[in-house]
C-alpha cells in the first residue's frame, strides 16, 4: 500500500524523523526537538521526531520520514527534508527546499526554487508523467509543507489563533490548507496522550487541487478533502506547540499524532 496524499500536509510537516546534526556554532539558534507518536486503533504505527531552529528573523528545518512499526508493514517510506526561510509581516518567505528518498515505490528527489518570490520546480525526479501537470501559475504561490507548518506556528503563538490558508506542493501534488480557530477546550481522555486539560483547537481542512493522477475521476478519493483537528498547549521552555492531530484517513482508518514526552 501507498501512503496517499490523504496524509494531511500538515501531518506530512509534523511527520519528522531522527535527524543526526553536525556541530552547532556557539552563536546558532538553539535547536528545538519534538517526539510524536502516530496511532491507529489504538497501537503506535510509528514514532517520529520534528527538530528546527527558529530566530526572530527566520527558521531552518530538517526531517527524516521512516516509516515503521504497525505501518511499516503497509507502506514502506524514507524521505529526507530540508527547508529554509524567512518570517515577514503576512507569514513566511521560503528561501530553500530540498526533500530526497524512498516514497510511492522510487526513489524520489525534489529540489523547489524560490527565486523572485515565486515557486518553481527545480528538479523532480523521476518524472511523473501519470499526473495532470500542474500550471505554473497555479504553483507560484505555494510553499512547501515545513514552511507551511512554521508559519501555522508562528500564527498561533503571536495570535493565538490559527485563521488562515496556505497553498502547499509536496513535490507531487498541490493542496489547499484551510484552518479556523475552534478555541479552547478540554482535550478527549486517551490513555496515551501525556499533555491533559484545556488546549487551543484549531480545525483543519486539506484538498488537492492539481497533480491529479490521470486514473482520478471525479469521484476519486484524491478529490475529497481531509478534514481534521489540532490542538496546541504550553511546552515549558517551546511555547504553544501542537500536541495533538487526529484526522480520518481513506485507507489507514482514524490517525491520532501525539506530542510524547522527551525520555520516550
Amino acid at each position: 500500500m501507498r501512503l496517499s496524499r490523504k496524509v494531511p500536509a500538515l501531518v506530512l510537516a509534523a511527520m519528522l524523523g531522527v535527524w543526526a546534526p553536525g556541530a552547532r556554532a556557539a552563536n546558532d539558534p538553539a535547536q528545538i526537538v519534538h517526539v510524536y507518536g502516530v496511532y491507529n486503533h489504538g497501537f503506535r504505527a510509528l514514532t517520529i521526531a520534528a527538530r528546527y531552529a527558529v530566530t526572530p528573523d527566520g527558521y531552518a528545518v530538517r526531517s527524516t520520514i521512516r516509516s515503521g512499526g504497525l505501518l511499516g508493514l503497509l507502506v514502506h517510506m524514507n524521505i529526507t527534508s530540508q527547508a529554509t526561510g524567512q518570517f515577514v509581516a503576512d507569514g513566511v518567505r521560503p528561501l530553500t527546499y530540498d526533500s530526497a528518498g524512498y516514497s510511492r515505490g522510487a526513489d524520489r528527489h525534489v529540489v523547489l526554487d524560490y527565486s523572485g518570490g515565486q515557486t518553481h520546480i527545480a528538479l523532480q525526479t523521476p518524472p511523473e508523467p501519470n499526473r495532470d501537470p500542474i500550471p505554473a501559475t497555479d504553483l507560484a504561490p505555494a510553499m512547501d509543507s515545513l514552511s507551511a507548518l512554521m508559519r501555522l506556528q508562528q500564527t498561533v503563538r503571536a495570535h493565538h489563533q490559527c485563521d488562515g490558508s496556505a497553498t502547499v506542493f509536496d513535490g507531487a501534488r498541490l493542496l489547499r490548507m484551510d484552518a479556523h480557530t475552534v478555541g479552547t477546550q478540554d482535550m478527549a481522555t486517551d490513555s496515551h496522550q501525556p499533555y491533559q486539560g484545556a488546549a487551543l483547537r484549531c480545525d483543519f481542512s486539506d484538498v488537492q487541487v492539481a497533480g491529479f493522477r490521470k486514473t482520478d475521476g471525479p469521484d476519486s478519493a484524491a478529490r475529497k478533502p481531509v478534514n481534521g483537528s489540532v490542538w496546541f498547549q504550553e511546552v515549558p521552555g517551546d511555547g504553544l506547540t501542537i500536541v495533538r492531530i487526529a484526522f480520518d484517513h481513506p485507507k489507514l482508518g482514524h490517525l491520532t499524532v501525539l506530542l510524547l514526552p522527551d525520555t520516550v
